[in-house]
C-alpha cells in the first residue's frame, strides 16, 4: 500500500466515541505524541484518575505509528503470580479492568486526531485532596528540579530539600511531585555522572580540571585486571600552596570510603594565618609498602622533587618503611595522640600509679634535652617495674619520632599529632555516605577546598584592612612584629613578648654579656635554667630550648635577653616570611628579586611563582574593560617576545622556560572491587578502650552454665515451696481438728447446762 492508499484509508476510517468527554476536547487535533498525551494527563488529573499508555500500532512496513491507546491506570489486571512462592515485598493490587480509553488516530502529517473516547470507570475517582498522589499528574519542573540539585549539592539532605520546596508552595499538594520523586531524581542525577563506571568518570573529570587549571596533576594505579587501586590528585593553587607552606605536612589515613572500603588520606599543611590547606588527596586500596611508596613517589614528583622538612603520620610500619625509601630527606614524626591511646590498654600500671603517667607525659612533650628524657624515661621504668615490658621497649627504639626532646634541631611548628588531618577527616565525613562514589567524593573535597580558601582569603583582607594594636603600644618589638605577622601569629609572639618580660628573669650574665641563663621569676628551684647566647657582632640568639628552630618565633628567653639589652628591634632573620600576613606576595617579591645566581629555568618553582603571578594580576583586573583588555594586548606582546627568546632572536636567555607534559591514559577502566566489610565505620578507627565499651561475643557456653544454674534453683525453690506448703497444710488440719473437738465439747456443756436449767425452771 502506497502513502496515497494510507491516507485515503485513513479518512474513510469511521471515528468510535462511546459516552461524552467532558472538559476533553475531542476535535482537536494535537501535533505530536507528548502534547496528546500531556492533554489527556491533565484531563484525567482534573478528574482523578492516572493514565498509563497502552496498544499501539504501525503504518505497514514502516515505524510511524498509525495509532496509540491511553487508558487509565486501573484498566486490566495483573498476571497471576504464585502465591506460594517467596518476595520481600508483595505489591497490593490496584488494578480493576478498568474500560476507560482514548485511542488517538495518526494521519500522515504526524497530526493526532481523537477515534476512540471511553470515559466510563468502574472505580472511585481520587478526591480533590488526593489528586497530587496520581502517578501520572507528578512531574519536577525544570525550575524545581535546578533548585532542588543545588540544595543537595550544597550538603542539604534531600528530605529537607523537599520539606522546603513543599512549604514554599504551601503544601506538597501544590508541588507537583512526591518526596520519592525527590529521591529518584537525585539518584538518577547520581547515576549520570558515572554513566561509564565510577573510575572512567572520575579520570574524565581530572581531564577537564586540567583543561581549566593547567597546573592540574594526578595519577592512577591500576592492578593486572585493570581495576583502580589508589589514586592522587591535586589542583595548581595547593601546588603552589605547596611550594610557600609545604615545610611541615600531616597525613594520616583514618578514614575510610565505605562503598570500596579505599582509604582517604590527605595532606594537610598549614598557612600563615595557622589554617589548614590541603596539599593533595589520595585514595588507597590496601596500606601496604608498596602502595605507600608509589603514593610518596609520585606526590614528590608532582610537587617538583621538592622534600617536605617533617612529615607527621600514625604508627604504621608500612607507612614508615616507605617514606624512608621514597622521603629520604624529611623527618619522619609519630602522632602522638596515637601513642597516648595506646598506652592505657599497653601499660598496666598507668592508670593507676600518677607518678608513671606523669613521667611518660613528660618524656613525650615536656623534656627540654635528652639527658632529660633518659633520666625521666629510667625514672618511669623504675617507678612501674617496667624493665622488661615489650612494648615501652620496642617504643623506646623509635623516641626520636615522637619525643619532642629528640626533635629540637627540625622545624615542625610546635605541632604534635596528627589532629589537623583528624578534623579533616571529620569534614569528609559529612560528604561520604555508605553509597557514595568516588566521583561524588571528589567533587565534595573540591568544595571543602573552595571554603578553606575562602577563608583564607577572608583572613587575608582582614590583614590588610586593618591594623594589629600591641597590647603594649609603646613597645617597638610589638609594633614591628604587628605589621610583619598575620593576626594569628601575632598573638603567638605577643604571649611569648609578655611570658618573657613579665614571667622570666635573668640569673646570670657573662663579662662579654654573650651567655645569661634565663628562669621562672617564681619556682626557680623547681625547673632547670635555659642557657641563651647572643653574638653582638651579627645580633645571633640561640637559646637552649630551640623554640625558633622548631615554631620559626623566638622564645620568651630570648625575648627576656632581648629586654635585658635594650635592643628594641627584631633582627631580620628572626623575622620568619611563611608567617607574615602578606606571605604570598613576600615569597613571589623574594623569587624576582634574586636576580643572578637563580636557575629561573628550573621547572616546578617556576611555573608556581609566574602562575600566583598571573592569577594575582588577572583577578584585580576581573570587571574592568579597559585593564581585561590591556591585559591580554599585553599577552600578546608577552608571547611574540618569548618566541624571539626561544628562538634565539633575542640575547637575554634567562628568561627560557622548559615545560614538560604528561599524556592522560584514554583506556576505560573497571572501578574498584566492592569488598566493603561489615561492620566498619567510615569514621576514623577506635581505640582500645572504645572498642572495649562495644558489647561482647555471644557465648554460648557461658549462657549454658547460666541455664543449668537457673533451673537448679528454681528446683530447690520449688521443693522448699512444696514442703512448707505441706507442713502449713498438716498444721492447719491440725489445728482445724483441735477447734472442732473443743466446740463440740463446749457445745455439749452448754448443751447440758441449758437442758438442766430448763428442766429446774419446769419443776418448779
Amino acid at each position: 500500500m502506497d502513502i496515497e492508499d494510507r491516507g485515503n484509508e485513513f479518512q474513510k476510517s469511521e471515528v468510535n466515541f462511546t459516552g461524552i468527554a467532558e472538559g476533553f476536547n475531542i476535535s482537536v487535533a494535537y501535533k505530536d505524541e507528548k502534547e496528546a498525551y500531556e492533554a489527556f494527563c491533565t484531563y484525567a488529573h482534573n478528574n482523578g484518575f492516572s493514565v498509563r499508555k497502552d496498544h499501539h500500532s504501525f503504518w505497514p512496513n514502516s515505524r510511524k505509528i498509525k495509532s496509540k491507546d491511553f487508558v487509565c491506570s486501573k484498566a486490566g489486571f495483573k498476571k497471576q503470580t504464585d502465591l506460594n512462592s517467596q518476595k520481600k515485598c508483595r505489591r497490593s493490587e490496584t488494578r480493576t479492568g478498568c474500560p476507560c480509553l482514548i485511542r488517538f488516530a495518526v494521519d500522515e502529517d504526524g497530526n493526532w486526531i481523537v477515534k476512540k473516547f471511553i470515559e466510563s470507570h468502574n472505580h472511585d475517582l481520587a478526591r480533590l485532596e488526593d489528586r497530587h498522589l496520581l502517578r501520572s499528574c507528578r512531574n519536577i519542573d525544570d525550575e524545581r528540579a535546578s533548585v532542588l540539585k543545588s540544595m543537595t549539592e550544597a550538603g542539604i539532605r534531600t528530605v529537607d530539600a523537599f520539606s522546603y520546596l513543599a512549604d514554599e508552595v504551601g503544601g506538597v499538594e501544590n508541588l507537583g511531585f512526591l518526596k520519592m520523586d525527590a529521591y529518584n531524581f537525585i539518584q538518577k542525577e547520581k547515576r549520570s555522572k558515572i554513566e561509564f563506571g565510577d573510575t572512567n568518570a572520575l579520570i574524565q573529570l581530572f581531564k577537564d580540571r586540567q583543561v581549566d587549571d593547567n597546573m592540574f596533576a594526578w595519577d592512577v594505579q591500576f592492578d593486572e585486571f585493570d581495576s583502580l587501586l589508589n589514586f592522587f590528585w591535586v589542583d595548581g593553587m595547593s601546588r603552589i600552596d605547596y611550594d610557600c607552606f609545604g615545610d611541615v605536612v600531616i597525613f594520616d589515613t583514618s578514614y575510610r570510603l565505605n562503598k570500596y572500603n579505599l582509604v582517604c588520606a590527605p595532606f594537610v599543611g598549614v598557612n600563615n594565618h595557622w589554617q589548614n590547606i590541603l596539599l593533595g588527596v589520595t585514595f588507597l586500596s590496601e596500606e601496604t609498602i608498596e602502595s605507600f611508596t608509589w603514593l610518596f613517589t609520585t606526590f614528590l614528583r608532582i610537587m617538583g622533587d621538592k622534600h617536605p622538612l617533617t612529615i607527621f603520620t600514625d604508627q604504621d610500619q608500612a607507612m614508615s618503611r616507605a617514606i624512608e625509601v621514597a622521603l629520604p630527606h624529611t623527618h619522619h614524626r609519630l602522632c602522638q595522640w596515637h601513642i597516648a591511646k595506646k598506652v592505657p590498654s599497653k601499660v598496666a600500671c598507668f592508670n593507676s600509679n600518677n607518678k608513671v603517667r606523669g613521667l611518660f607525659y613528660k618524656c613525650m612533650s615536656k623534656c627540654d634535652s635528652e639527658v632529660e628524657f633518659e633520666r625521666s624515661w629510667n625514672e618511669m621504668i623504675l617507678e612501674g617495674n617496667l624493665q622488661t615490658h615489650e612494648w615501652l621497649g620496642d617504643l623506646y627504639k623509635i623516641r626520636s619520632k615522637w619525643s619532642t626532646a629528640f626533635n629540637k634541631e627540625y622545624f615542625s611548628m610546635g605541632i604534635l599529632s596528627t589532629q589537623r588531618s583528624e578534623c579533616t577527616n571529620n569534614v569528609c565525613h559529612g560528604i561520604s555516605k555508605p553509597t557514595s562514589s568516588i566521583t561524588e567524593c571528589f567533587l565534595g573535597l573540591e568544595k571543602i577546598i573552595t571554603n578553606w580558601r575562602r577563608n583564607e582569603q577572608d583572613e587575608d583582607h582582614k590583614c590588610s584592612q586593618s591594623e594589629i594594636v600591641p597590647v603594649i603600644r609603646s613597645s617597638s618589638i610589638l609594633k614591628q612584629a604587628a605589621r610583619f605577622y598575620s593576626k594569628k601569629l601575632y598573638s603567638f609572639f605577643e604571649e611569648e613578648f609578655l611570658h618573657g618580660v613579665g614571667g622570666m628573669s635573668i640569673d646570670f650574665v657573662s663579662n662579654d654579656s654573650s651567655k645569661f641563663l634565663v628562669n621562672y621569676t617564681e619556682n626557680k628551684d623547681q625547673s632547670n635554667p635555659w642557657v641563651v647566647h647572643f653574638d653582638s657582632t651579627d645580633c645571633t640568639i640561640q637559646c637552649t630550648c630551640k623554640k625558633f628552630g622548631t615554631m620559626g618565633l623566638l622564645c620568651c628567653h630570648s625575648m627576656r635577653v632581648l629586654r635585658q639589652l635594650d635592643i628594641v628591634k627584631i633582627p631580620e632573620k628572626y623575622l620568619m616570611l611563611r608567617w607574615s600576613a602578606k606571605a604570598r606576595k613576600s615569597f613571589y617579591s623574594g623569587y624576582v628579586g634574586l636576580g643572578k645566581g637563580t636557575d629561573s629555568g628550573s621547572g616546578f618553582i617556576f611555573r608556581n611563582h609566574i602562575s600566583r603571578f598571573a592569577y594575582q594580576i588577572s583577578t584585580r583586573a576581573q570587571g574592568n574593560e579597559l585593564a581585561e583588555q590591556y591585559m591580554l594586548g599585553a599577552m600578546k606582546d608577552m608571547a611574540e617576545n618569548i618566541d624571539l627568546l626561544v628562538e634565539g632572536k633575542m640575547t637575554n636567555s634567562n628568561f627560557i622556560c622548559k615545560s614538560k607534559s604528561r599524556a592522560a591514559p584514554v583506556s576505560a577502566f573497571k572501578d574498584p572491587q566492592k569488598r566493603r566489610p561489615k561492620g566498619i565505620s567510615n569514621a576514623r578507627l577506635k581505640g582500645y578502650w572504645e572498642k572495649k565499651k562495644q558489647k561482647s561475643k555471644y557465648n554460648f557456653a557461658l549462657d549454658a552454665r547460666l541455664l543449668h544454674f537457673y533451673c537448679a534453683f528454681n528446683a530447690l525453690l520449688l521443693h522448699f515451696y512444696c514442703a512448707f506448703n505441706a507442713l502449713l497444710l498438716h498444721f492447719f488440719c491440725a489445728f482445724d481438728a483441735l477447734l472442732l473437738r473443743f466446740y463440740c465439747a463446749v457445745t455439749a456443756l452448754l448443751l447440758r447446762f441449758y437442758c438442766a436449767v430448763t428442766a429446774l425452771l419446769l419443776h418448779y
